[in-house]
């Protein structure tokens, strides 16, 4: 009788603990998940337009550098002269290349921080927790790319 009277206790006691537990874990705030259509943003920011037309320009200097280095090394018969006009293109390219990338790598790091800044902004403006990219959310979260395309144009 004892030991039955100890395990009814018992059970009360975890039903009790097990209930409160329960009930703190449904009186956590919600979380508010927005989605955002990153390629939709790419494609619509001014400033990436902008920087690939850049860089296509800059490729297209670099090229004409190169075909330029071509014809000139083709015309030229002296073997002396052909490697030091070579390794003088050789460098002037790879200089070239490595500030355009500099370059470039520079510029979508300030477009990709001012993106991330005006999601920010607008996910802290309409109260949500999380923003998620669309690809990583099956269902659910509200989509606010159309409201950032607006902001960042």
């Amino acid at each position: 009788m004892k030991n039955n009277i100890w395990f009814i206790i018992a059970c009360v006691l975890v039903f009790c603990v097990g209930y409160n537990l329960n009930d703190s874990a449904i009186s956590f705030p919600k979380y508010k998940v927005a989605v955002v259509d990153v390629s939709k943003l790419l494609e619509n920011s001014n400033a990436v337009r902008e920087l690939k037309r850049s860089q296509e320009k800059e490729t297209e200097e670099l090229n004409t550098l190169i075909s330029k280095a071509q014809n000139e090394l083709l015309n030229e018969t002296d073997k002396d002269k052909i490697l030091e006009k070579e390794a003088s293109y050789r460098q002037q390219i790879e200089s070239k290349k490595m500030a355009m990338d500099k370059k470039y790598s520079e510029k979508l790091e300030v477009i990709n921080t001012n993106i991330r800044n005006v999601v920010s902004t607008e996910a802290h403006k309409e109260n949500y927790n999380l923003v998620l990219p669309v690809g990583m959310v099956i269902t659910g979260g509200d989509d606010i790319t159309d409201k950032v395309v607006k902001l960042i144009k």
